[in-house]
């Protein structure tokens, strides 16, 4: 796991000094190897080139060696690599790239060797996660790409006379001196549905910024200086989704993926929720009597049986753990302003987000730079109830499935409050067909009023929030590009890269996608959700979460937070020109200065995170 930089200058060469004072702001993402090389790219015109810098911030992992560090060149060719290949050894070991002397016995090798020879079909091979740039220097030319799900970020600008590549928006920003302005539909509607998304197209929320897609592989034209094409290399096609559900299979599957998710030079941790998911990464490593070579961690609030449920598991397994006592102290708000700075992009202040960062850096202090965590169940599993169980119900009525509606509505008093929701929602959706943000009272309260918010008419960045789909569409809409998968993958490796840790996620495993088309009825069962997941447990080695009805997430008390650094929070708040330039932020924060309730509003949070965006990368108002 690393971070680079990859600039081109039309007309003149990159200065030395400006370019490693911006790769010295991704150091966070690579902290062990700094590796820069320059030089003039000939183009085919008579005399004409441009000029080349690559840098690479390196978190040794696989061969730990120099040998395998960034920028990898090797003939007319150069990659910068950010990711890992979980597969490497069976392809390096196949034709047509086995006929290769390697000099290294790491995976970055193998993927320049594949990508030498087969171009961007090299990457329906790859079991993994990556953010690449693979230059071809004879024919002048760059081939960029990022993995399926966008596990690894990778953002870039173009303009007359300058091309940059990076791992983070801000290396860019202070490369180009351009000024980040962050659309004012993208902060309108996260002040408004608390959502910011990753975007679904290439235009990023910043004006200017663009990125590469989950899945997807640019080719650049130096010669034009243009991107030439921008194509999916493995899109999500339903139509190779599985029909039916196998077990045994998706236990095989899941013990394949984590057992390759272990392949590393280093120590490698887990991260135990206490939940299903990371539990049953858990139970597939010991299945196969890996255990040892994983340290688990445990996050304690004090607030919730989480951190009970998953102590039970390894008692079960007679492993050790460690357990991390998260206690929100007085530098959390500086933590906070440091998570924006890494995150470059407005979140939710919840527990998960606050917690998760602190848990990445106690876990580094102890020298242990992978962790593998349970993202990717909720998704392919049907675990979200308001993400799942709605679309569910919606595809049941429509198929007439009355068996399933009445068992998922009589398991459980709160599984009957549930149902009556799903068809309130569906029968409000269906008069309305779509969300109308005008006939929603809390739009219309005094938080919106005056802050004047209740001008602008945005709707939510979340799919599944417009018109209704069944139920396998919606779980599609949420892995695909602008889903919540990629909400959560972003918070995921900002989190973990703020440390320096590399997040792997064994359920993200691309073989197991095809288990999204089992439908609804292996997905929620009886009252239980990820029912076709807990029932992988009997298949591996069976632990206390399996039955467990819902985990609680960190436990975060938000209001605390506000009330303790209202001063702090308040003038942040008031100093920002982002917000001023849009919304009548006086009127707002003197209320809130003399009214604790209208204070601990959920929007205060919001205006917060958009003012500590200001304060951290430096955003100006859209023009």
């Amino acid at each position: 796991m690393c971070g680079f930089l990859h600039i081109f200058q039309k007309s003149q060469p990159v200065p030395q000094d400006r370019f490693e004072k911006c790769l010295d702001l991704i150091k966070h993402r690579g902290p062990d190897y700094t590796g820069v090389a320059y030089q003039r790219v000939a183009l085919k015109a008579d005399g004409a080139e441009c000029y080349m810098a690559s840098g690479h911030q390196r978190l040794s992992i696989l061969d730990l060696d120099k040998r395998s560090a960034q920028p990898f060149q090797r003939d007319s060719y150069s990659l910068l690599f950010n990711g890992e290949v979980y597969n490497f050894r069976d392809l390096r070991a196949r034709s047509p790239i086995n006929e290769y002397h390697y000099d290294t016995t790491g995976d970055t090798e193998v993927l320049f060797r594949g990508l030498q020879k087969e171009g961007s079909a090299f990457f329906k091979k790859l079991n993994g996660m990556w953010a690449l740039t693979f230059f071809d220097e004879t024919n002048a030319r760059l081939m960029v790409s990022r993995d399926r799900y966008g596990k690894k970020p990778l953002f870039y600008y173009i303009d007359d006379e300058c091309m940059c590549f990076s791992s983070t928006i801000r290396a860019i920003q202070e490369y180009t001196g351009i000024s980040l302005s962050l659309r004012n539909e993208e902060m309108d509607s996260y002040l408004r549905h608390g959502k910011m998304f990753p975007t679904s197209g290439e235009d990023s929320h910043f004006i200017g910024i663009k990125q590469v897609l989950p899945g997807q592989v640019i080719d650049v034209d130096l010669e034009s200086w243009s991107v030439v094409s921008a194509d999916d290399y493995d899109p999500v096609i339903r139509e190779n989704l599985r029909k039916t559900s196998d077990q045994k299979e998706l236990a095989h599957l899941v013990k394949e993926a984590v057992v390759a998710r272990l392949t590393s030079d280093r120590q490698v941790g887990l991260l135990l929720s206490g939940g299903i998911d990371s539990t049953l990464v858990l139970s597939a490593m010991c299945s196969v009597g890996m255990q040892d070579q994983v340290r688990c961690f445990i996050g304690e609030t004090g607030k919730s049986p989480d951190a009970r449920y998953a102590e039970q598991c390894v008692e079960k397994l007679g492993i050790e753990a460690t357990t991390i006592k998260l206690r929100y102290d007085d530098a959390t708000f500086d933590r906070f302003l440091n998570m924006c700075r890494h995150h470059e992009k407005a979140f939710s202040l919840s527990g998960n987000a606050m917690a998760m960062s602190e848990m990445y850096q106690h876990i580094r202090e102890q020298d242990v730079p992978v962790v593998l965590d349970g993202t990717g169940g909720d998704e392919f599993f049907g675990g979200y109830w308001d993400r799942s169980f709605r679309p569910a119900v919606r595809e049941a009525l429509k198929s007439g499935d009355v068996k399933w509606l009445w068992q998922s509505a009589t398991a459980g008093k709160q599984d009957a409050g549930r149902m009556v929701d799903a068809l309130r929602d569906i029968a409000l959706r269906n008069r309305m067909w779509s969300f109308d943000p005008k006939k929603s009272r809390r739009f219309r309260s005094p938080s919106y009023r005056l802050l004047g918010l209740d001008r602008y008419d945005v709707a939510s960045c979340d799919p599944l929030e417009s018109a209704g789909s069944d139920f396998t569409a919606a779980a599609l809409r949420d892995i695909a590009p602008g889903g919540r998968l990629g909400e959560w993958i972003w918070h995921n490796d900002r989190n973990a890269m703020m440390s320096g840790i590399e997040n792997r996620s064994p359920l993200l495993d691309h073989r197991l996608r095809s288990f999204i088309g089992t439908g609804y009825a292996n997905k929620i069962h009886k009252g239980w959700n990820k029912y076709e997941l807990r029932s992988v447990f009997s298949e591996l080695i069976e632990l206390p979460t399996q039955w467990r009805r819902q985990k609680q997430g960190f436990r975060w008390n938000g209001k605390n937070f506000i009330r303790q650094n209202q001063g702090r929070i308040l003038d942040l708040i008031s100093q920002s020109e982002c917000l001023r330039s849009r919304y009548d932020v006086d009127a707002y924060v003197d209320r809130a200065r003399g009214d604790e309730k209208f204070l601990c509003k959920a929007v205060t949070a919001r205006l917060l995170c958009i003012a500590g965006l200001e304060e951290t990368l430096g955003i100006t108002p859209q023009g």
